[in-house]
């Protein structure tokens, strides 16, 4: 088999050695490794724990934490890599940021899809859900119709077919695009569809469909760890899995960080991008509870995040990822109730801003050019929008129904539903098929007019591509296939020579007759070449230490006690939180999963409730936020000179800390 030339599994796992190796001084951080459950395969689901060793004595667990989560998806090789280097760059390049806090990095959430994406015993398919058997088109027969690799040469890609075509019914949806007949794109304007795209197979179990039962098929074969947590859970959705965390991998990761209350953010390395493009504030699920984005009040941090992120990495965007409902980053947030910044780590090269630390100082004194005062005043009409966003939707192979959807009325929109609700089970299944084979962006926009609320819109850059001089009914100026992200992948592969393109070969099908079999490498789009593997290392570690240095970094002053009377003392204490973000998200406040800050006086009720004339006996404090900000929690006592009470203060970002004082005047 020919295998690609991107990154692969094959070196030790760094993180292991380090846990068993990394004996340095005291004060120096250590790595400790634990499993906290197995795969479905039997592959153990490891936490590596990165901290400081506390003279003083104390857990690494009761300091502010940061959890680095990686490999949920298998095809996503690259972050499993990342996650393994990291516990190393962090103690070799950013120990400093170590101190008072501790990392935990889970590398592998699903080693089974993992290894299988990377398996030389079957092709490769760009699949990277947890392999488990199952019947797909419910004929009562096992994984019976997977792909089958025509052209042998160790990849899944696809088959564009002539349609109509003997014996099948299969529809036309794209055409050969003129420009590089390499790629395929949806008809534009006048143009007919000429060819159906279909996933590489044949039909094996001869029910008139192609490779939908089976790991890497139409249908997907397994679970999709990404779309299996409780938060918005797809349930009608193929690779949702019959339940939520149904698999043992994703209820052994929900059960360990809901063990950890000091989590105080996440980072997933996957698919999922919340730093460059900061989620949606203001968007809730069907009982307006559950945010589908974040809460107004966490915006300012995702924004210092990102801004860091990009410092960091040079990324200014990334391309749509998949739909969040049920996946491990919205539920971190949502229901863990912590900062979850999703980043896929690699991006497509020209997403990546050039490095300008060493451009000529005359290039950057040089004064932009002044827009065009006329040009501001011009924009694009609706039909023109329309028009735009129609033909990129098509490019991108959108079900026609959808882009319908867009652009119905109100009254419209009831009907189709109204259809859609009469369906039977085989074609409600069909249609949460096709919707999940759309891109997120434009599941997140037909979700938004189902639900009643506004359309978000089509992409900036199809906004931008319009021609405002055109008839209100043009196409984009400048055309999509052009600068479609199949053609900017193509052109980086050719530029640098990446074996990541099969080219169309013509294969005598069994059932089709002549086909054409090529596409994209699996995995070539996701995980980057080997080189760039150590930048990509450093980078993800640079971020992972700016984030812990946003940290809540929250201390005690010592409590103060003031004589306001004969036998009367006013006893008070201070919490101060010098690190940037608050002691807890307003997610966290929302969700109310850990207590806050808890200030007790007298804890072990030696004192008669009398005695305590004003305050609470326990203070609690759902957050203080970051930057210095304090919180005082203050008492009347009654006691005699020289009497001792004692002030527990408790929060899961240091333990519980106990003060004893002296009813004495404080110099």
């Amino acid at each position: 088999m020919r295998r690609s030339s991107f990154i692969a599994l094959s070196k030790p796992i760094y993180l292991a050695g380090l846990a068993a190796t990394t004996v340095a001084a005291a004060a120096a951080p250590a790595v400790r490794s634990e499993a906290i459950g197995q795969s479905v395969g039997g592959r153990p689901i490891e936490v590596f724990t990165i901290a400081r060793e506390n003279q003083a004595g104390g857990s690494p667990h009761d300091r502010p934490a940061l959890v680095v989560i990686a490999g949920v998806q298998g095809h996503h090789q690259i972050g499993a890599r990342v996650a393994e280097s990291l516990a190393g760059l962090l103690i070799e390049e950013h120990a400093e940021a170590l101190a008072g806090r501790t990392v935990y990095v889970i590398p592998r959430v699903n080693p089974d899809g993992l290894a299988r994406f990377m398996s030389v015993e079957s092709p490769r398919a760009l699949s990277g859900r947890a392999p488990e058997p199952g019947d797909a088109d419910r004929d009562r027969r096992i994984d019976d119709d997977p792909p089958n690799d025509l052209n042998g040469d160790g990849y899944i890609t696809m088959m564009r077919i002539p349609a109509p075509n003997r014996g099948y019914d299969l529809e036309a949806t794209h055409v050969i695009d003129t420009d590089d007949p390499r790629l395929m794109r949806g008809p534009r304007g006048d143009e007919l569809a000429t060819h159906a795209l279909l996933i590489e197979g044949v039909d094996d179990d001869g029910d008139g469909r192609f490779n939908e039962d089976g790991w890497g098929g139409a249908a997907g074969g397994g679970v999709d760890l990404d779309m299996h947590f409780p938060t918005h859970w797809p349930e009608h959705a193929d690779g949702a899995g019959r339940f939520p965390l149904a698999r043992p991998e994703a209820k052994a990761l929900v059960d360990w960080l809901q063990s950890r209350g000091n989590i105080a953010a996440v980072i997933v390395l996957g698919p999922h991008d919340t730093v460059t493009t900061t989620p949606p504030t203001g968007e809730f699920g069907p009982a307006r509870k559950v945010p589908l984005g974040i809460e107004a009040d966490d915006a300012a941090a995702y924004q210092e995040a990102a801004e860091a992120f990009g410092d960091i990495t040079g990324i200014s965007g990334t391309e749509p990822g998949p739909n969040r409902a049920g996946s491990l980053v919205q539920w971190c947030y949502a229901d863990l109730g912590v900062y979850a910044f999703g980043t896929p780590v690699w991006v497509r090269p020209d997403l990546v801003e050039a490095d300008t630390s060493e451009t000529d100082a005359d290039e950057l004194a040089e004064p932009e050019a002044k827009p065009d005062a006329d040009a501001a005043d011009t924009a694009p009409t609706p039909e023109q929008i329309e028009a735009a966003d129609r033909a990129d939707l098509a490019d991108r192979g959108v079900d026609e129904m959808f882009i319908d959807v867009l652009y119905m009325d109100a009254d419209e929109r009831a009907v189709l539903l109204a259809d859609v609700e009469a369906m039977n089970q085989a074609e409600l299944a069909d249609l949460m098929q096709r919707f999940a084979a759309a891109p997120a962006d434009v599941q997140d926009r037909v979700t938004a007019v189902r639900m009643g609320g506004d359309d978000p819109g089509p992409r900036a850059e199809v906004l931008a591509s319009i021609d405002v001089d055109a008839p209100g009914d043009a196409t984009p100026s400048k055309s999509p296939p052009a600068g479609s992200p199949d053609a900017k992948w193509l052109a980086w592969i050719d530029e640098h020579g990446i074996d990541g393109f099969v080219e169309w070969q013509p294969v005598e099908h069994p059932q089709l007759g002549p086909v054409e079999v090529g596409g994209f490498v699996p995995g070539v789009r996701v995980n980057p070449p080997s080189a760039e593997e150590d930048r990509l290392n450093r980078q993800q570690a640079a971020f992972a230490a700016s984030v812990l240095e946003m940290l809540p970094d929250l201390s005690i002053d010592s409590p103060v006690v003031e004589r306001v009377s004969a036998g009367l003392w006013r006893v008070s204490v201070q919490m101060r939180n010098s690190g940037t973000l608050p002691t807890s998200s307003a997610i966290g406040v929302k969700a109310r999963r850990v207590p806050g800050v808890v200030c007790v006086l007298d804890p072990d009720l030696a004192l008669e409730s009398e005695q305590i004339v004003s305050g609470p006996r326990t203070v609690r404090f759902d957050a203080i936020d970051g930057r210095g900000s304090t919180e005082r929690a203050e008492w009347l006592v009654v006691a005699g000179q020289g009497d001792r009470v004692v002030v527990e203060v408790r929060s899961p970002l240091i333990g519980a800390t106990r003060h004893e004082i002296t009813m004495e005047t404080q110099q």
